[in-house]
């Protein structure tokens, strides 16, 4: 009688934290994946980036004597930074012999293919200069720089 007793307590408490499982699992809200650019917006980015960036940065983004690249120790120096910031310095200081002459949506384009190639996924949503504002720079690791 007394596994019988235990054997039903048993089930029933299984049973009840199941059940709590299920709701705490409900209630939690889910952690949906920043859309920070779109694969059509990086290539963009990819065209004017070789047309306005890649004579400083090179063609690989790794930089060039005093230059720095934009991709590797540029991530992980970026890290958990406001994106805004790196849009506002783009739109300001960038081009180096032309400073502030891209319009918002080259900048745009430019960043989301600076994200791509720092192997930030592409989501469903254009980047836009007033979304950066509310974005951070990806997290990265050294082992997911390139």
């Amino acid at each position: 009688m007394r596994g019988l007793r235990a054997k039903g307590l048993c089930a029933a408490l299984g049973a009840g934290l199941l059940a709590l499982a299920g709701q705490v699992a409900h209630a939690a809200p889910s952690r949906a994946r920043t859309s920070y650019y779109t694969a059509a917006q990086a290539e963009r980015g990819a065209a004017a980036y070789q047309q306005f960036c890649a004579v400083c940065h090179g063609a690989d983004l790794g930089g060039a004597f005093d230059v720095p690249p934009l991709v590797g120790r540029f991530a992980a120096n970026w890290s958990g930074a406001p994106l805004g910031q790196l849009f506002d310095y783009m739109s300001k200081a960038m081009p180096l012999f032309a400073p502030g002459t891209l319009t918002q949506a080259q900048n745009a384009d430019l960043l989301a293919f600076v994200l791509r190639e720092n192997g930030v996924p592409a989501g469903r949503h254009d980047l836009t200069p007033e979304g950066v504002k509310t974005m951070l720079f990806p997290k990265t690791t050294a082992a997911s720089m390139k």
